[in-house]
């Protein structure tokens, strides 16, 4: 059974490897040439003494990959696209009725399902555990100047993708349950995956985890260094001078004329958050897809 749905499903499977093939191929010779700016400028030692030089290579360093960062943060979309091709033989099988030809074999219902359900998850998440390794060595300097939890690093590294790819599948396999149309599924399953992805990165994520709150004057506290900042103000003698946010990534300096008395509260997610996050919202994603897995197990096991 086993063998039969790897027959069936090495074209989505072989797809997704040439995926992933493409992304080295892009990748590896990019991501060299920045781990070799980042070493030969200096900016680990930047990061970490502060020297008088260290913004102006920091910035020559941002100007020069900027671009190719920037590029990158369409990659986000890689794990949907994989989670819903993986769902296609299954959703496929459904809409041609070539289930019930192995149905009338020896092999039972709830046998045939496993076999195609568990091919279908395994194989999402070798895909996207071949994903974390590759974003996450390629990011990695970005990540040493403006931290982990600006959006295009937050979203390709730590264990996240898992939770996306599979929610991608999950999506598609439960829409292909109850409609049994391949191309329709798949799409719907898609934009469902990209609307879920802009939702919980722009209104949820930030209250995931409980933000922290701040007061001070004069120097920011240690923590604030490549936090995810949600809300900014400066009052001086009780008015507000200064209402911002959110911002992510880098140090927070405040050189502007008339703050030098000002006092400072924020509300952010420091660095430190990092893992809870992540935590957090792959069990969501991955909660969810889980749920959308079974109900469509439960139609198919229904089905005539």
């Amino acid at each position: 059974m086993i063998w039969l749905s790897w027959r069936l499903q090495r074209t989505e499977t072989l797809v997704a490897l040439v995926i992933l093939a493409l992304l080295t191929a892009w990748l590896v010779p990019t991501g060299l040439d920045m781990w070799n700016a980042y070493q030969h400028s200096g900016l680990g030692a930047c990061i970490v003494h502060q020297a008088p030089r260290c913004d102006m290579d920091i910035g020559l360093f941002r100007a020069r990959f900027g671009g190719i960062s920037s590029l990158a943060s369409w990659f986000n979309l890689i794990p949907g696209l994989i989670g819903v091709l993986l769902a296609a033989p299954l959703v496929s099988d459904l809409e041609n009725g070539t289930y019930r030809l192995a149905w009338t074999q020896s092999i039972t219902r709830r046998r045939w399902l496993l076999g195609k359900l568990g091919l279908a998850v395994v194989s999402a998440l070798l895909a996207a555990g071949g994903l974390i390794a590759l974003f996450s060595w390629w990011r990695t300097p970005e990540a040493q100047l403006d931290g982990r939890l600006d959006n295009g690093v937050f979203g390709t590294t730590g264990i996240v993708m898992l939770g996306y790819t599979l929610f991608a599948l999950g999506f598609a396999l439960a829409l292909g349950a109850v409609w049994r149309r391949t191309a329709a599924s798949l799409l719907v399953g898609f934009v469902a995956y990209v609307a879920a992805r802009l939702m919980v990165e722009f209104k949820v994520r930030d209250h995931l985890v409980a933000a922290v709150h701040a007061t001070w004057k004069g120097r920011p506290p240690a923590s604030m260094d490549n936090a995810n900042v949600l809300s900014f103000v400066a009052t001086v003698h009780g008015h507000t001078v200064l209402n911002t946010g959110p911002f992510s990534g880098g140090n927070v300096k405040f050189q502007a004329p008339g703050l030098g008395h000002a006092i400072f509260h924020a509300v952010y997610q420091p660095e430190s958050h990092f893992w809870p996050l992540q935590l957090t919202e792959t069990a969501l994603f991955a909660g969810v897809a889980l749920l959308l897995i079974a109900f469509a197990a439960w139609r198919v096991l229904r089905t005539d």
